[in-house]
């Protein structure tokens, strides 16, 4: 199974996931035009994307999923909260998904997780071909249980490191969006998620990815920094990387689960 994230951020999230032939696509907050050039970098033409699964229905998740789904024929999979947020219309090629339910889809099996978020019904996903499993929970105000041990049986787990509190409460947010943020609903901060992996037994797992990190509240070093001193010394064979909002896309592939995050040229 390859995992490969396209963007992260509030300027867009995406990942690709791969296995044997089945091609899914989580989230679609990238322009149309990003998505189409991203994934053909990958090999995924119009035609070759089995599904999409939608975790929620904010904007950074969504914004390419209309354009893109004129040249696309696959199924939506997106929980009913979801899919009513999206309001897709009669003919919308969609599927219900049910929290903590496993779906088949293609060569994969799919579990969708509710989370803490001020959406419908948001959701992360576990995601496993039978031998490796990525658990990816980008937006989210708080872990409880469920998560926990969705992030626990992981070998990639991609958790949100939304910001900096220092940062963001000295920034120049207004004080409800700084409320919204902190809130249980909110989003994770470098402190919440470090705390979040530190509780982790780790020996399973071989990439860390802390992801949609803020443009104006966080910074790669403070994010990595936040998580490299929760974890002391841990496996040296544990690579932890701060997404990119934009650039080269990386990527995890579980045949060289043991290697270091790689970063892709796409030209």
């Amino acid at each position: 199974m390859r995992v490969v994230s396209l963007g992260s951020g509030s300027s867009g999230n995406a990942l690709l996931i791969q296995h044997n032939g089945t091609n899914l696509l989580l989230d679609a907050g990238l322009s149309h035009r990003d998505l189409r050039v991203r994934l053909a970098s990958f090999g995924v033409g119009d035609h070759d994307l089995t599904a999409i699964l939608i975790s929620h229905e904010h904007h950074d998740h969504i914004r390419g999923l209309a354009q893109f789904l004129r040249y696309q024929s696959c199924q939506v999979l997106a929980t009913a909260g979801t899919l009513h947020a999206l309001d897709p219309g009669p003919g919308f090629p969609c599927v219900r998904l049910v929290p903590g339910q496993a779906v088949e889809v293609g060569t994969l099996t799919i579990v969708p997780i509710a989370v803490s978020h001020d959406a419908l019904e948001p959701v992360g996903f576990v995601l496993s071909d039978g031998l490796a499993t990525a658990a990816i929970f980008t937006d989210l105000g708080t872990v409880d249980r469920a998560v926990y041990d969705a992030l626990h049986a992981a070998q990639l787990v991609v958790l949100e490191a939304n910001y900096d509190r220092e940062l963001l409460v000295r920034g120049s947010y207004p004080w409800p969006l700084k409320r919204r943020i902190l809130s249980s609903q909110g989003h994770l901060s470098n402190d919440e998620c470090a705390a979040t992996l530190a509780r982790l037994d780790l020996s399973p797992v071989r990439e860390i990815w802390l992801a949609h990190l803020s443009a104006e509240n966080n910074t790669p070093r403070h994010a990595l920094h936040a998580v490299q001193t929760a974890l002391g010394g841990s496996d040296h064979r544990l690579a932890i990387r701060a997404l990119p909002r934009c650039g080269a896309p990386v990527s995890w592939d579980s045949s060289t689960a043991d290697s270091k995050a790689r970063q892709i040229r796409l030209f």
